[in-house]
């Protein structure tokens, strides 16, 4: 086969290229991130440029597909069908590049999109669903999945595969799943046709497969280092796939890898013109064109120029990775992106069998696979060799030279055994060939394998070094104030916030050092590393333990004087709601409304009775019934009082359902209000989403809030694309609190916890760089629900969380991107 050589990068998205589709005329759709489609068409020249571009998609498009001239009514000049994370489903008339319709049904992120000879449009959702689309009418909605669709293939014969996130390809015939597939360990991630043999599916477990139309299994392609997202094929038997490890690679059906062409990003896409070039889909905002064709191939100094800046971040990351102490260090030479452990992360249970950890004891590096049967991890052996750190023919072996020499634990009080291999060996043939020259049972197969592609994986970037548990005493983390830093553990503060009540200054909360059990301010982690006898183990950002609070008292004069300004604007609205202002006596001095403060005040410290008076009610009660424009002074109340355990008894008796229908007077008529106001009133939303982080940590509130979980995440969506730092900031709270509450309740609610997985994505999204601490305690949120399930790992990956981690891990220093280097790390498990 002769090499693909770069032929021209397509410049012009802003944000990643997350899908491709070609036309039988050879044009190129590509959809983004940036959430426009464009379409491409080959000039006289042969480059190919921009020809369109279709804007109308309010969240990123994560799949296109093309239909034929006059296929789909009012698109006499073909049509563009695309998906997006905004859960529509577009139909694009191409000639005039405008929408003609716009499908909903779909709960959350269309994930593919496909039209049959017939001219129907059929999608796939993260909701586990895939609907038939007929006139811009929903016709049919399959079901059966038990994990997000992450795929679509339409078969010659007209039945209708779908890969998912519960690691099974469906067959469908007539609307109805007459086949079920258990295809892979991982998410599949992608299929695509293969002329003469069948199909190929992608795979998060790293790995392709091909697949007979019986179902039957003829090949893995194995060699990726990471997820794997997309497949294509051609008719003369050549199969390119897509990853996250930065590559395409091409590759005979046989299972033999051909080619590998680096990228700078990972890839989303990949698809074959008519002629044979191959195109790929990289999250560094380019499309790429690659030929096997000489006079198409882009000229000399143009591919010079690509490699240079390969080979420039190759050299940037190796020099972080240097700096870090992570890989390329010690033991003889790491292979890189070795993410090296303390000894103490074998004090707690693997997630899956065969799950790996790299422990540095001395000044070596050893392996450790956890036996899920035994319950135990199990020494593999000593790592000594790796990719970067090592010249060619550095490693010798029984008189040849390897890339790679690893020192493997084969048998307890024995000298280790030597694995030696080549880049680019199949790690299953070597395994094979070494389990046969040792004389080992061939049950350590898939073991071996594990071990030689993990120890000589791609990058992927080292931890941060300095690691700070922002809910525990050590090293606690807390939110600075404006123009400084400072704080409290546990106790989550948003940073820089304007006080309402008066537009200047800030709720700053005092330093202090919280200690003791479970609770606000509880403390996670420490004591001695039992392999060493001595030092703490250190603490880390994830999981969260602790609930985050708002417990800080605004100025009295302050909420009083606006207080009495928004009662007599309720006044003067005439009608019924003028009824709910306070009266002379309620805001005399002395009077109800002063009670009400002092209660409010002491609830923190738990100093008082913290029980309402009837009168100090019946005043909450009213403040908590007006508009949204006049409701923040009583959420901030109420958020004080939740603190108090008798207070928030009383509060949750009278709460009601989060509805704005409810009856008034509640805290959950009065959260739903603040949430509904058109325009939005930050102040409201702000004090609201800080309210129900607050309901955490009294039990008669927690209960409710756990019960009223959908309609509280529901309620609040809006605020993770506020234009308000503080609003955002509450929100990530809210989802950590969520995060926790889900861990200590062991909960499996993969529903609930898909939706504020979705959050957080538009929480990232939608937050600037300097918006640190709501990256940071979103990321803390995302890396609490992983911690423990991997099939919320698996919805993560789905949602393209990994990607984001990458991102944000990469983009500098601080505790973003040590979060963010956590998360990624448990989203690879």
């Amino acid at each position: 086969m002769a090499d693909f050589r770069l032929r021209q990068e397509l410049h012009g998205h802003e944000e990643d290229v997350r899908a491709v589709c070609v036309t039988p005329e050879g044009a190129l759709l590509t959809g983004s991130r940036d959430k426009t489609i464009k379409l491409w068409r080959e000039g006289e020249d042969g480059a190919y440029v921009e020809d369109k571009t279709l804007v109308g998609h309010t969240d990123f498009v994560s799949a296109v597909a093309y239909a034929a001239p006059g296929l789909l009514e009012g698109c006499p000049g073909g049509a563009v069908v695309s998906g997006s994370r905004d859960t529509t489903v577009m139909v694009w008339d191409l000639q005039s590049a405008t929408p003609v319709q716009r499908l909903e049904g779909h709960q959350y992120q269309v994930t593919a999109v496909l039209v049959t000879p017939e001219g129907d449009i059929v999608s796939a959702s993260l909701d586990k669903t895939i609907r038939i689309w007929r006139g811009g009418q929903c016709v049919q909605v399959l079901e059966g999945h038990e994990a997000a669709v992450l795929c679509l293939l339409q078969l010659p014969n007209g039945d209708l595969l779908s890969g998912s996130g519960d690691c099974t390809i469906r067959v469908w015939s007539g609307g109805k799943c007459t086949h079920t597939i258990p295809a892979h360990s991982d998410s599949v991630r992608g299929l695509a046709l293969f002329p003469n043999v069948g199909v190929v599916s992608a795979s998060h477990d790293q790995t392709l497969k091909v697949w007979t139309l019986a179902g039957e299994c003829v090949a893995e392609l194995v060699g990726h280092t990471a997820l794997v997202y997309c497949a294509a094929c051609t008719f003369d038997g050549l199969v390119a796939s897509g990853s996250e490890d930065n590559t395409a690679k091409l590759w005979h059906a046989d299972g033999t890898c051909l080619q590998t062409l680096e990228h700078p990003s990972n890839l989303w896409g990949v698809a074959f013109l008519p002629n044979g070039d191959l195109v790929t889909a990289c999250s560094d905002h380019v499309a790429r064109i690659w030929t096997q064709a000489a006079d198409r191939a882009a000229p000399a100094e143009i591919a010079q120029a690509y490699d240079a800046a390969l080979a420039a971040k190759k050299e940037a990351a190796a020099a972080t990775k240097q700096e870090s102490g992570c890989g390329g260090g010690g033991g003889g030479g790491l292979p890189a992106g070795l993410k090296l452990e303390d000894p103490a992360v074998l004090l707690q249970p693997g997630t899956r069998d065969g799950q790996q950890k790299y422990v540095r004891k001395g000044g070596t590096c050893w392996v450790y696979a956890w036996d899920a049967a035994k319950a135990e991890w199990d020494k593999i052996g000593e790592v000594v060799g790796g990719d970067d750190t090592m010249v060619a023919g550095s490693k010798w072996h029984n008189g040849q030279q390897w890339d790679y020499v690893f020192d493997v634990d084969a048998e307890e009080g024995a000298p280790p055994r030597k694995l030696a291999l080549n880049r680019g060996d199949n790690p299953y043939l070597v395994a094979d060939r070494w389990l046969e020259e040792q004389g080992l049972p061939a049950t350590y197969k898939e073991q071996i394998v594990q071990f030689i592609l993990q120890n000589t994986a791609a990058d992927t970037g080292p931890s941060g070094s300095r690691f700070v548990d922002p809910y525990t005493g050590a090293a606690a983390y807390v939110p600075p104030a404006p123009g400084g830093s400072g704080g409290a553990p546990g106790g989550g503060h948003a940073s820089g916030s304007t006080d309402p009540y008066t537009g200047v200054g800030a709720y700053v909360p005092p330093a202090s050092s919280g200690a003791g059990g479970e609770g606000k301010y509880g403390v996670t982690g420490g004591g001695a590393d039992p392999y060493t006898g001595g030092g703490a183990a250190p603490t880390r950002h994830l999981p969260a333990k602790s609930y985050l609070i708002y417990d800080q008292v605004p100025a009295r004069d302050a909420i009083r004087k606006k207080i009495a300004e928004f009662s007599a604007a309720v006044a003067a609205s005439g009608g019924d709601a003028a009824a709910a202002a306070l009266s002379n006596a309620e805001l005399a001095d002395g009077g109800a409304l002063d009670a009400l403060l002092s209660r409010a005040a002491a609830a923190p410290s738990s100093s008082g009775s913290g029980c309402l008076a009837d009168a100090d009610a019946a005043v909450l009660s009213k403040m908590l019934s007006w508009p949204a424009a006049q409701l923040f002074p009583a959420l901030d109340l109420a958020r004080l009082l939740v603190l108090h355990r008798a207070a928030a008894e009383q509060l949750a008796g009278a709460a009601g359902p989060l509805a704005s229908d409810a009856p008034r007077g509640g805290l959950g008529s009065a959260l739903a209000t603040a949430c509904a106001g058109e325009p939005p009133v930050p102040a409201a939303q702000q004090t609201a989403v800080r309210l129900a982080c607050n309901c955490f940590v009294q039990p008669p509130l927690l209960g409710w809030v756990q019960s009223a979980g959908s309609r509280v995440l529901d309620a609040f969506a809006p605020c993770a694309t506020s234009p308000n730092k503080n609003v955002r900031q509450g929100l990530a709270t809210l989802l950590v609190n969520y995060a926790v509450m889900l861990s200590k309740l062991a909960s499996h609610e993969l529903e609930f916890k898909s939706r504020m997985l979705g959050l957080a994505v538009e929480l990232l999204n939608s937050s600037p760089v300097d918006d640190v601490e709501t990256r940071y305690r979103t990321l803390v949120a995302v890396g609490t629900l992983a911690a423990e399930h991997s099939k919320v790992r698996a919805m993560a990956r789905d949602l393209g969380f990994l990607s984001l981690a990458d991102s944000l891990r990469a983009g500098g220093g601080g505790k973003v991107a040590e979060a963010a280097a956590e998360v990624a790390a448990k989203l690879r498990l």
